[in-house]
């Protein structure tokens, strides 16, 4: 009796959990609901350092810049889409490649001139494939569409971790690429277009490799893009016109000089090397100088030796001497 007893309470506990399992996924399914708003295709500037103040945040610094920034351009696309809902907020896509090569992809971003990052609100809304293996479409939340975002993913063949940027700017109305808008599905100002609740999504960072990114719950797939009429949408523009150079190292030349290994032709001269270097050149060549005087009579002295032997040979009782008479 008492068993039956237990099983039905344990039953009716999973029948509960299962309630309410169903009725919290109810309540995200209603908070997610599409968004009027405005959708725009946009330039995406993948950068090694820092767009707006040159750092270079990666391990590889500033000696790997090359290298550093071949990679991001190859990792990431230069076409995006910005979505800009009625409410204010906006939702930006990239694409990735190397989706193969590459995981743990997490994202930060920040208005420009902001010195503070913030975790956004993040998924993947579509996967594909190019010459370099599998595409990954990314949407995030960002600020503004004068933003920065930072990049951070672990790549097989490098062994590490590599920090990289990327901003929008030249923005166009209308989607004019494959990528899905998932946020703004009703034009601008259509009463049939809810508010999307940024505050159910995930946290911005991925737990596996490639499409297996986790994809916040404000994210709903989207069988086409409404937009508005040009002349009803906000302009967007950036306020980076371009990169900014990587930033040098702070370390002096004295500073390098002073690092083990450094090669003797790289030393700095003091300055009282400097002023002594003509006297110092005169004081060599005075050493050559005697240096060779000696050399001379060495030889001199040798000469003497080896005429007084051959005056003397027979005296001393050596053979004839065919050079005397």
């Amino acid at each position: 009796m008492n068993t039956v007893k237990r099983m039905r309470k344990t039953i009716a506990g999973l029948l509960a959990v299962f309630v309410l399992a169903v009725m919290g996924a109810g309540m995200s399914a209603a908070s997610v609901q599409a968004a009027s708003g405005s959708v725009y295709t946009c330039v995406i500037h993948p950068c090694y350092a820092h767009p707006v103040t040159g750092v270079i945040e990666d391990s590889g610094g500033e000696a790997s810049y090359t290298t550093g920034q071949g990679m991001v351009d190859g990792a990431v696309y230069t076409t995006g889409i910005l979505e800009l809902t009625d409410s204010g907020e906006y939702y930006l896509t990239i694409r990735m490649s190397l989706m193969d090569y590459t995981s743990n992809h997490s994202f930060w971003v920040q208005n420009v001139e902001d010195s503070g990052w913030s975790s956004p609100a993040i998924g993947v809304t579509g996967n594909g494939t190019d010459s370099n293996g599998t595409t990954a479409d990314i949407c995030m939340q960002v600020p503004s569409e004068n933003c920065v975002v930072r990049g951070s993913m672990y790549v097989q063949p490098m062994g590490r971790n590599v920090i990289f940027y990327l901003y929008p700017s030249d923005y166009t109305t209308g989607n004019n690429t494959d990528m899905t808008a998932t946020i703004v599905t009703a034009a601008s100002g259509s009463s049939s277009g809810g508010s999307s609740s940024s505050g159910s999504s995930s946290s911005g960072s991925s737990t596996g490799s490639g499409s297996s990114l986790q994809s916040g719950s404000f994210l709903s797939a989207s069988d086409g893009d409404e937009t508005t009429d040009a002349s009803e949408t906000p302009t967007l523009s950036s306020s980076i016109d371009e990169a900014a150079e990587p930033s040098t190292d702070t370390a002096t030349d004295s500073e390098l000089n002073d690092a083990q290994g450094l090669s003797l032709s790289t030393a700095e001269e003091t300055p009282e090397e400097e002023e002594s270097g003509i006297s110092g050149g005169n004081n060599a060549f005075a050493v050559g100088a005697a240096v060779t005087i000696s050399g001379l009579i060495l030889m001199g002295v040798a000469a003497v030796i080896v005429y007084f032997f051959r005056k003397n040979w027979k005296r001393w009782g050596g053979g004839y001497d065919d050079d005397e008479d």
